[in-house]
């Protein structure tokens, strides 16, 4: 088995060899810049109007007069008064996990980070941070200041054009105002609950009883395709992306990876035609629990409602959206 030190040494390696190669790649990157890009051209409509939702959600009148605050609004007073205490937090967390990218660390990361950011229009470039992990995986965290995280052993295993995907997906989320959702969504802001007292606990609860997981699991959903809308934008390659996508499950070199989008569309209808088979010989309580129980199974996985995205995917590559969005005229 090799050692953490010659693992390292060969990442490294690894990493000046890809910095070479990927010089080549762009000074022959055509990749289209849409021009001054905002998030409504590739948001889905139902990611919008929950977040919209989300933002009407009010401070209960009791917590108002206890806290003495002037805010009116539950997302507001949460982002103003855990935002920094959030970003301490993450800042060391992140900084005992992984290398953070720099003109001299994985250079040619941070000028894939910065080219994808420019195609989706997003002035706000995240630092970015190589993490050691044996697993697949790239996170956006930190509503604050942002940080993107890539695995190395996603670094690994994805060729550039995956890579864009998978950069472009974290921006997409970025550029939607996801990254606090997803933090309070998935407890992130528990800890914060120490140093600020039990008001932050309590509008959290306030909050979060506002929202059932069927509305939680709609919102995810719609959240992840808007960001692999976001991740095709950035690729402008849709093979690389459904490798990309299917890599999450496979966790192997993407050039091993042959994807036919009619055969795993075709995987997916028979999981479809046998939960219909299932779910018809049960009464409608029956159903319910059945559905509630799949959706709060999604919401733990890290790649949730990969088939229905997958699938999703597709759809919008060839849609007229898409394609004016980058100049070129819808195929016959």
């Amino acid at each position: 088995m090799l050692t953490n030190s010659l693992r390292t040494v060969l990442f490294c390696f690894w990493s000046i060899a890809v910095t070479l190669s990927v010089s080549q790649w762009s000074q022959s990157d055509n990749r289209v810049v849409p021009h001054q890009l905002e998030a409504n051209s590739f948001q889905t409509s139902q990611d919008l109007d929950l977040i919209r939702k989300f933002e009407t959600y009010q401070i209960p009148m009791m917590l108002r007069k206890v806290t003495k605050s002037d805010d009116v609004y539950i997302v507001p007073w949460l982002r103003k008064k855990t935002g920094e205490i959030h970003d301490y937090q993450l800042t060391i967390e992140t900084m005992k996990r992984g290398v953070m990218v720099t003109n001299q660390q994985f250079s040619w990361v941070q000028e894939e980070v910065k080219r994808c950011a420019e195609i989706l229009n997003l002035s706000q470039i995240p630092l970015v941070f190589i993490v050691g992990d044996r697993e697949m995986y790239a996170d956006i965290v930190n509503f604050y200041d942002p940080f993107l995280l890539l695995s190395s052993d996603l670094i690994e295993k994805s060729g550039l054009a995956e890579l864009r995907f998978i950069i472009g997906r974290e921006l997409g989320h970025l550029k939607c105002d996801h990254v606090f959702y997803h933090t309070l969504f998935d407890g992130g802001l528990d800890s914060i609950n120490l140093v600020l007292g039990k008001w932050v606990q309590e509008l959290v609860k306030a909050f979060l009883g506002k929202i059932s997981d069927l509305i939680l699991a709609d919102w995810v959903l719609a959240s992840e395709i808007s960001a692999d809308r976001a991740g095709l934008i950035a690729c402008q390659d849709l093979a690389a992306a459904n490798r990309a996508l299917l890599n999450f499950k496979l966790s192997v070199a993407s050039n091993m990876i042959v994807i036919s989008p009619t055969d795993y569309i075709r995987q997916a209808k028979i999981v479809q035609q046998k939960r219909k088979n299932a779910l018809d010989r049960l009464p409608e309580a029956g159903q319910n629990s059945i559905n509630r129980w799949e959706k709060s199974k999604q919401l733990k996985s890290t790649q949730p409602f990969l088939s229905s995205r997958f699938e999703k995917l597709q759809e919008y590559a060839t849609s007229e959206g898409y394609q004016i969005l980058l100049s070129i005229q819808p195929r016959n």
